[in-house]
């Protein structure tokens, strides 16, 4: 089992993962899920937990988590991100809802929201959260980042504008 500080000299810039690695972060994501409806946490859709002025929360990702984001973006037809100036999500519509639902982070599917019950306790993640440490490190990541800034940076790698950066 990888070490899980995270603290260590790491890669300048990240590996774009293979399919088989994104699939794996995937399937971790769907845990998270499951074990979120399994403990009645269930997305309210007000997509309170997505203002991130109001909450004083803004998810960290692991670099698997964000390529997955940044997949799921481009597939949207963006090709750029900003926070909006009400400190919501980058991610939402006009109307609220996720545009990269599939693909949203685990803290976005451990729901830290109240009206969802509230955040899913650590101890019930803290093995996804582990693995999805290990893919970080093996993807050349240095530990989780705020979810807007290194979608941001994959975005501008993988339009040839810059190299990620963590």
């Amino acid at each position: 089992m990888a070490k899980h500080n995270h603290r260590h000299q790491s890669k300048a810039e990240g590996q774009i993962p293979s399919a088989d690695v994104l699939a794996e972060v995937q399937q971790l994501l769907n845990e998270g899920a499951r074990r979120a409806e399994k403990a009645q946490r269930f997305c309210s859709g007000l997509a309170d937990c997505c203002r991130f002025r109001q909450t004083g929360e803004t998810p960290h990702v692991t670099l698997g988590e964000a390529w997955l984001v940044c997949k799921a973006w481009k597939a949207t037809g963006r090709t750029k991100i900003s926070l909006p100036d009400d400190g919501s999500c980058p991610f939402l519509n006009q109307h609220g809802l996720c545009l990269i639902y599939e693909a949203r982070p685990l803290a976005c599917r451990t729901h830290f929201c109240v009206q969802a019950g509230g955040a899913l306790p650590r101890k019930e993640v803290i093995d996804l959260i582990h693995q999805l440490e290990d893919i970080d490190v093996k993807l050349g990541g240095d530990g989780a980042a705020r979810l807007p800034d290194v979608v941001n940076r994959l975005m501008k790698y993988h339009t040839g504008k810059a190299k990620p950066q963590r």
